[in-house]
């Protein structure tokens, strides 16, 4: 009989694991999707994700277009379905996961009065359980949830505003303590919340508008707008430090996610720009992740990992494509793929939610950890050419006919010291300008573009 349930489960999972997915220092792990025999019930899309630890267990948390499905993935290889909560709208595609002390909170606006749930979670790993469902009592529709202390804060709260809600003295009922809409005028499509201080993205205002919450009131410290790029401000995420602040404009499509200097709320500071690893995907939304780098889900171009340790200039470490109908260096700006990313549970492990493809469960640890202390496969290494050379400030790269393809760059000092890496899309090197903020001294640039390795020896001197 064990026999018959292993070839089942393999049998199962065999279209999972069939497909080609394009990564570089992310690996996959493990995948769930929706049952063919539950699509019906379940739908066949995918939304937002959200994962915690629990006794010693990992669980993800997975929207569905007819409700949630709850995941355990201790054995990131092998994820196993443990429970669904159906929801009051079917074909939803937009949902939203916080938890909090026992408890996971779901939103959703699509379709609307939708389902706003509070699950109980102390019954994994055998089931969850369902403590309130409702749309009255609260808020109709929710876009966007995010907890801080013992607060609940809504986005687009009935379509418009933001609400706080207080879950201190019960977490199975909220208390109301303020809309947005009493103090200041807009929507908040999303907010990031620490310590009081609100990060708020203001969507078609194109504003990002700071504020305090204190003794139940806002108040508002600073705003960013009619900043390059502006768009939809979408969501943000902000470092552990307070000093910087990363925020995307979803619409319109293929705009650059930014870095922003807050260290005075007064003054914010436009840090950097950026893209996802092909230049051309729409980037959705930032999450925090171990060793000073960020996850971003960016639709057709799937999950990256980025480096914030300099905020003025972002490095991409590691993707990996979660939507293999779209080809490598076909990408579109279109809203598909990768959704939400979690990146914070004790296995470091990184949750993705495909709206296409369902869950991921994937290994950055080679993202998260890059080599420190090797020149490797540079004795068969094509000739890289650099210019100037040497050089001071700043310099170039001769490249190759790289298009279409992704190449990483890593530069090491004459010890073998990893001084610099980043990974960006071919025809972008011809005209990139590296700044040099290294010493003075010898240096080894590789470039690694599929199969092939590229090396070329710099001289930096003192300028």
């Amino acid at each position: 009989m064990r026999f018959f349930a292993f070839l089942f489960i393999v049998l199962f999972n065999l279209p999972l694991y069939s497909q080609s997915f394009d990564h570089l220092n992310i690996d996959l792990l493990g995948r769930w999707s929706i049952p063919e025999d539950k699509t019906p019930e379940w739908g066949s899309r995918y939304s937002s994700c959200w994962a915690f630890a629990q006794n010693g267990r990992e669980y993800a948390i997975v929207g569905c277009s007819g409700g949630t499905a709850y995941i355990d993935i201790t054995d990131p290889t092998n994820p196993v379905f443990i429970d669904f909560v159906e929801s009051n709208i079917k074909n939803a595609i937009w949902r939203e996961y916080k938890t909090y002390q026992h408890y996971a909170y779901q939103v959703s606006d699509d379709g609307g009065p939708n389902h706003f749930d509070i699950v109980d979670l102390s019954y994994l790993p055998d089931s969850v359980h369902v403590v309130y469902s409702g749309s009255e009592e609260y808020f109709r529709t929710g876009h966007t949830i995010f907890i801080d202390h013992d607060n609940m804060y809504i986005g687009l709260h009935n379509h418009k505003s933001m609400s706080v809600f207080s879950l201190k003295e019960d977490p199975t009922k909220p208390e109301l303590l303020r809309k947005l809409s009493d103090d200041y005028k807009g929507d908040v499509h999303d907010m990031f919340v620490r310590n009081d201080t609100v990060y708020a993205s203001k969507g078609w205002d194109g504003a990002l508008q700071i504020l305090t919450f204190k003794d139940n009131k806002f108040t508002e410290i600073g705003n960013y707008n009619n900043y390059p790029f502006v768009g939809y401000n979408h969501s943000s995420w902000l470092t552990p430090d307070g000093k910087t602040l990363i925020f995307t404009d979803e619409v319109p499509e293929n705009l650059p996610a930014k870095s922003l200097d807050v260290t005075d709320p007064s003054n914010p500071v436009l840090l950097d720009t950026f893209y996802s690893q092909t230049g051309k995907a729409t980037l959705h939304n930032p999450f925090e992740a171990p060793n000073n780098t960020f996850l971003m889900s960016s639709y057709l171009d799937g999950v990256q990992v980025f480096d914030y340790s300099d905020p003025t200039d972002i490095k991409l470490r590691g993707y990996f494509d979660t939507h293999y109908q779209s080809q490598p260096g076909n990408t579109t700006g279109d809203y598909d793929g990768a959704w939400s990313a979690y990146g914070l549970l004790p296995s470091k492990n990184i949750v993705v939610v495909d709206m296409t493809n369902g869950l991921f469960v994937l290994d950055g640890t080679k993202a998260y950890y890059p080599e420190t202390n090797a020149v490797k496969e540079t004795a068969f290494a094509h000739k890289l050419e650099t210019y100037p050379n040497p050089a001071t400030r700043e310099f170039q790269l001769k490249v190759p006919d790289l298009t279409n393809q992704v190449a990483e760059i890593k530069i090491f000092d004459i010890t073998g010291k990893l001084v610099y890496q980043n990974i960006m899309e071919g025809h972008q090197l011809a005209y990139h300008k590296f700044r040099v903020k290294y010493a003075p001294g010898t240096y080894i640039v590789q470039l690694k573009a599929g199969k092939k390795i590229y090396s070329a020896e710099l001289l930096v001197v003192q300028p």
